[in-house]
């Protein structure tokens, strides 16, 4: 999703029946979304700044915008940040944010797939440095993977700041009962909180989904702090763990892991963790000790690759 700014400010819920023609200042751009790349420009200006405002940003912060859009949330930060990287893989819309935000401070506009730039590659291009900020609007097909590229960056962010689809915002941020591969993910590297939900009414054109916006703050140190090959292992775990989730976890692991249901479940006695629950109820400290013991006692299969 990509975000667009208006030309006045209304609380006004959208009609249905002018709920499929763009707003004016859209029509006057020419702008037609690309069904391809997931883009639906949020076209509240209350929410646009209520989103920036929620990135917590100071004078001189440097901020990467993933999905600029044509530019909306791109102006909003611009006015609170120091810099403004915004990236957006449309060269169109690229070329739309940059005449947006002509005269707006600091800012450089990169077209690009922000899947296949790092962001130290980010910050050298538009000669800016860490520590900064990352926001994003994404659609869902690169929420998962975008997050994670982040996080685990040699240059990572201070805070990320996302705006998803809204069962997307629940799996990042979990909780006792309601883990995910993505929540645990997360928490390894920061903590997430949920912010506030953005109805589809605030986008055009209007998603089938409602979203949710969702704060990151990233930890002084990894929760789960191993040497990368231990990590990746540990990572394995998790994905071993979740492959099956419905399963409860001495089965899920058995299969996945090709170990007998005796070696799992003394594994799982052995880590003070009850075989019967099921994946989603394990936090990240039940994931550690598992980890540690499964090393201890059948590294092979954890092996990476």
């Amino acid at each position: 999703m990509s975000s667009a700014r208006g030309a006045r400010r209304s609380r006004r819920p959208r009609a249905a029946e002018d709920a499929e023609a763009p707003p004016e200042f859209l029509r006057r751009l020419g702008l037609s979304p690309r069904k391809a790349l997931g883009q639906h420009f949020l076209v509240d200006e209350l929410l646009l700044s209520r989103i920036a405002d929620a990135c917590q940003l100071a004078s001189d912060d440097t901020v990467i915008e993933i999905g600029a859009g044509p530019g909306g949330l791109s102006i909003e930060l611009a006015e609170r940040a120091g810099t403004l990287i915004a990236v957006e893989i449309d060269e169109e819309l690229a070329s739309l944010a940059r005449r947006q935000l002509e005269g707006r401070g600091r800012a450089c506009v990169v077209a690009a797939d922000a899947l296949g730039v790092t962001p130290g590659e980010l910050l050298e291009e538009c000669g800016a440095s860490a520590p900064y900020v990352m926001v994003g609007n994404l659609p869902y097909y690169i929420t998962q993977p975008l997050i994670r590229r982040f996080l685990e960056a040699d240059e990572p962010p201070e805070r990320i700041v996302v705006l998803v689809q809204r069962e997307v915002a629940r799996r990042i941020v979990g909780g006792p009962g309601r883990e995910s591969l993505l929540s645990l993910s997360v928490k390894t590297y920061g903590r997430p909180e949920a912010l506030f939900d953005v109805p589809s009414s605030a986008f055009w054109p209007m998603p089938k989904v409602q979203s949710a916006l969702v704060r990151i703050e990233r930890l002084p140190r990894p929760a789960v702090d191993l040497p990368p090959p231990a990590l990746a292992r540990f990572f394995l775990l998790l994905r071993a763990g979740f492959a099956e989730p419905r399963k409860q976890l001495h089965n899920g692991l058995r299969s996945s892991l090709g170990l007998s249901r005796d070696d799992v479940l003394a594994l799982l006695r052995d880590a003070a963790i009850d075989p019967a629950l099921r994946a989603q109820h394990l936090d990240l400290d039940d994931w550690r000790r598992l980890h540690a013991l499964t090393e201890e006692r059948w590294p092979g299969s954890l092996d990476v690759g």
